[in-house]
């Protein structure tokens, strides 16, 4: 037990808790939207991983004013980081929700694993 207690200790950035969603991507797109404070544009990018069964969804937000792997010309996303499809990723999920309608899962926050 103190093992576990000091290797959180010596790294408190990695959080312990999440749940590593693992499957193969099968798609990406993004959506450009405007904030609405009014402060500029935004893109969502989602990318739908196929799992057994079922999809997840997992959304990534990206600022095209500070981070050049999103492009954007008017409203259309023109450029933005996309996965190779039909790769196999884990995902650790750190905030994961249900769809009330479809009951379809969306990792909310997460980063990528492998």
């Amino acid at each position: 037990m103190d093992n576990i207690n000091k290797t959180a200790e010596k790294n408190p950035a990695t959080p312990a808790n999440g749940v590593y969603v693992r499957g193969v991507i099968v798609s990406n797109r993004a959506k450009a939207f405007k904030r609405k404070d009014g402060t500029g544009t935004s893109v969502a990018v989602e990318h739908e991983v196929a799992l057994q069964p079922g999809i997840a969804t997992w959304v990534r937000y990206f600022e095209p004013r500070t981070d050049a792997s999103v492009r954007v010309e008017g409203d259309t996303v023109v450029e933005f980081p996309r996965f190779k499809e039909f790769q196999q990723v884990t995902i650790r999920a750190t905030r994961v929700k249900s769809d009330e309608h479809t009951g379809q899962l969306i990792i909310k926050a997460g980063e990528l694993v492998s």
